[in-house]
């Protein structure tokens, strides 16, 4: 017995096809704009990020970049949450898959520390510094910052499973960041890469530690005993 012929689907409106190719045009420009902005701040820092500089990165036209940014200060706080959403892809994609508790774990730290290590943290860092002063960059990187910490703890509940609501995960997940972060503005001080390699080898473990002690109770409920 033959297959059915599939009806035919019925023709797009050109004028939708007009539509929807240049919302696609729009949106690969603001992609090479920001792209062009995260890679001028790894290279260039802050101060050598100009609007004249990321337009010849990225290949395209001072209007082009008024049309979609019209000053360097919306440009800058567009890229801080594409910065974002790049690396929280970067976690989901490094992340823990199979294997044991422990060779997730290790997995999860290996990703969360290439996230710190690499050149987005660079350009991350030269935006804190910015924002030092800058109170409009300051509210929008402290919540684009939110958003990789909750990319991280999304890898830590794929290691913890279960045990992901208890206080240990919470801490851990937290502390995690914060010496994966040290680490990597250590980094950039010249610190020896032998040394930093056993510090994340030190981590994995006390990490591990963690997790196969299990949730630990209140203080609050040891007391009560």
């Amino acid at each position: 017995m033959s297959l059915p012929t599939p009806e035919p689907r019925p023709a797009r409106p050109r004028g939708a096809q007009e539509r929807r190719t240049q919302e696609e045009r729009s949106a690969s420009t603001r992609e090479r704009l920001l792209d062009a902005t995260i890679a001028s701040l790894v290279e260039a820092g802050y101060a050598g990020t100009s609007t004249t500089a990321v337009c010849a990165r990225a290949g395209l036209s001072r209007g082009a970049q008024l049309h979609h940014f019209p000053t360097k200060a919306e440009l800058v706080i567009g890229a801080v949450a594409h910065l974002a959403k790049r690396r929280a892809a970067e976690l989901s994609r490094e992340g823990p898959s199979g294997g044991d508790a422990d060779l997730r774990l290790e997995r999860a730290l290996d990703a969360i520390w290439a996230s710190f290590s690499g050149p987005l943290f660079s350009a991350a860092l030269e935006l804190w510094v910015a924002a030092r002063t800058d109170r409009a960059l300051f509210a929008t990187l402290a919540a684009t910052e939110r958003q990789t910490g909750l990319a991280i703890r999304d890898v830590f509940r794929e290691v913890f499973g279960p045990r992901a609501s208890g206080p240990d995960f919470r801490a851990l997940s937290r502390l995690s960041i914060h010496v994966m972060r040290g680490m990597a503005l250590e980094s950039l001080l010249g610190a020896d890469d032998r040394r930093r390699a056993e510090a994340l080898e030190l981590w994995k473990r006390l990490s591990r530690e963690v997790l196969d002690a299990g949730p630990r109770r209140p203080a609050a409920a040891r007391r009560r005993r």
